[in-house]
């Protein structure tokens, strides 16, 4: 059911890296399919869901110094877009980490004193002994991951396994797959439901072809996540992929020092 509160949620999208790549670089085992590569765009997001009274970021980007290793393009710090959006460190706000991949979870230094939300068997995993092969361990950074620490050992990481409401109308819903610990983010907005799949689906081509990325601890699980969105998306809701680039062309750019970065959801 649609959020009816007299304080409804905005929901913004935030473009702050891209990436040109391959079809066959991309998607696991993409030569099952028998389809030609091709050329293949990622757009790298955070999300922002707020109303008056409160302010939710959803995620924090990559750092500099990890799009940098990768070779990711940074259109937009996400320090520069916060700011732009007026919220700083000194922001009530809380914090919701969907995973620990280093396009996700860097930056949370940004935010030295806020509760950060996120699922324990995602801290777990990444700061336990399974997660030091190198399969795993190519898609964090040692930084993000001694920046989580401290949150934990701060007391502040709030740390959840299965779904919870941090605030009326928005909830936090465990699909793992991609990682164990991977959330998304369902907003009830006047538009409608609203789920940030984050990266529980990359794309929407992902969604609709039942095609996964390369990177998973689980596939059955992300099989099972994928249709959980698919459900989502068949009542009706807006499922939101974590890497879509099309998201900057179909739906409301916002002004300023934002234009051509950001988006309106809701």
């Amino acid at each position: 059911m649609s959020e009816t509160r007299a304080d409804p949620w905005e929901v913004l999208a935030v473009r702050h890296g891209r990436l040109l790549t391959t079809r066959a670089d991309f998607f696991l085992n993409y030569g099952e399919y028998g389809q030609p590569d091709a050329p293949l765009e990622l757009g790298y997001w955070f999300w922002i869901v707020r109303n008056g009274t409160h302010t939710i970021v959803v995620d924090t980007g990559f750092s500099a110094g990890g799009a940098r290793s990768r070779g990711r393009e940074v259109t937009l710090e996400p320090a520069t877009a916060l700011a732009a959006l007026g919220i700083d460190a000194g922001t009530d706000v809380q914090v919701v980490i969907t995973h620990a991949h280093y396009d996700h979870a860097g930056n949370l230094d940004l935010f030295p004193t806020q509760p950060v939300y996120l699922h324990a068997a995602e801290t777990a995993f990444w700061l336990g002994p399974d997660a030091q092969h190198r399969q795993f361990r190519g898609v964090v950074d040692e930084a993000d991951l001694s920046a989580l620490e401290r949150v934990v050992a701060s007391g502040r990481a709030v740390r959840i396994d299965e779904q919870r409401e941090i605030a009326a109308g928005v909830s936090l819903v465990p699909l793992p797959g991609h990682t164990p610990g991977q959330l998304a983010v369902v907003v009830e907005t006047p538009r409608g439901r609203i789920v940030l799949a984050s990266d529980a689906c990359h794309l929407d081509e992902e969604l609709e072809e039942d095609m996964p990325f390369k990177h998973n601890t689980d596939l059955i699980g992300l099989y099972r996540g994928l249709a959980r969105l698919r459900d989502w998306q068949q009542s009706g809701d807006l499922v939101i992929p974590g890497h879509e680039p099309t998201v900057l062309q179909r739906f409301p750019g916002l002004g300023g020092a934002l234009a051509g970065h950001a988006v309106r959801l809701a």
